[in-house]
């Protein structure tokens, strides 16, 4: 098989996930450095703009299951090779509605050019594969970077951002039989929607669950907690580097300096996804969430969180 084949260039592509706001961007632009991939943006993202690929799940989440795998790897080897590039920007011009759209348009353009020009394995940043990641992972061996963050800290940028999950995302039937001691709770959730504290506390305790039970014991997965990533960057970075088996280069520690580093740091508001001063930043849910609200978010979530190293002394 040539190294340049859809099948090669898949099977040494790489996931990132998580939930969102737990990293995935910053670690998948960050990889971005090494020249031995692209970067390939939320390929199951279910609301995209013609500015990326997407298998337009139904479900936030979509869990491609055993039974699905088969539509997934086609679609993402398909985007990984820009097979019928032509025709699919022809396809999103005639969707164009707004001027902005334009702008999209180019933008994807731009994106996969270098997809055509030179044939490379991808960095699948999707926090949205966090359970189709098992699928791949089983079925083509992929490797998974799995990117984790603070249950507290997650909840606090949750609420403060997005404010509401819905849950009938999660009502998939093979994601239920796979977490059948959560069903109940998100058929809950699903019909009286919460707090967006417990929301964001339901939400990253089903997606760590799964994870703890299906990914984290497998060698070819790697966990980048972001307290890691914001106290020890030089040392995350190798460790990661040496699981991707890729060497490091001057681009990283550029990267690091200006994202992780960054002097401005935007503590409300929308900010950015991945640069801000991360040593700033990784506490600053104590100082927003009040003792009764940290409590709540730890009773949901303590038991997962300390699989991913989150003992009593991170609360």
């Amino acid at each position: 098989m040539s190294e340049t084949s859809p099948d090669a260039l898949f099977a040494r592509s790489v996931i990132v996930t998580g939930t969102h706001y737990s990293a995935t961007t910053l670690v998948g632009r960050m990889l971005e450095c090494a020249p031995q991939f692209h970067l390939l943006h939320e390929p199951t993202n279910a609301a995209p703009t013609l500015g990326f690929d997407s298998t337009h799940p139904p479900h936030w989440y979509e869990f491609y299951d055993t039974n699905r795998h088969g539509d997934l790897r086609e679609a993402l080897t398909r985007f990984l090779t820009a097979q019928g590039f032509a025709a699919e920007v022809a396809r999103r011009a005639l969707r164009i509605r707004r001027p902005r759209q334009v702008l999209e348009v180019g933008r994807y353009v731009e994106r996969k050019l270098p997809f055509l020009r030179d044939r490379k394995p991808a960095i699948f940043k999707d926090p949205f594969l966090a359970f189709s990641a098992r699928t791949l992972q089983q079925a083509d061996g992929l490797k998974v970077v799995l990117t984790v963050r603070h249950p507290c800290g997650f909840a606090e940028s949750f609420a403060r951002k997005v404010g509401a999950f819905d849950f009938n995302d999660f009502l998939q039937p093979a994601l239920l039989e796979a977490l059948p001691e959560e069903a109940e709770t998100i058929a809950r959730f699903a019909r009286e929607p919460q707090s967006p504290l417990e929301q964001a506390a339901l939400l990253w305790r089903v997606v760590y669950g799964f994870a703890a039970r299906y990914l984290l014991d497998d060698p070819r997965t790697h966990v980048v907690r972001q307290d890691d990533l914001a106290m020890e960057p030089d040392a995350t970075l190798d460790a990661l580097l040496a699981f991707l088996d890729v060497p490091r280069n001057p681009a990283f520690d550029a990267f690091i300096e200006e994202n992780l580093r960054a002097e401005a740091a935007d503590f409300s508001g929308k900010g950015s996804y991945y640069k801000r001063n991360a040593k700033e930043t990784l506490g600053k849910w104590r100082e927003r969430l009040d003792p009764q609200q940290q409590a709540s978010v730890r009773a949901m979530t303590e038991e997962v969180a300390a699989r991913f190293g989150y003992g009593p002394e991170s609360w």
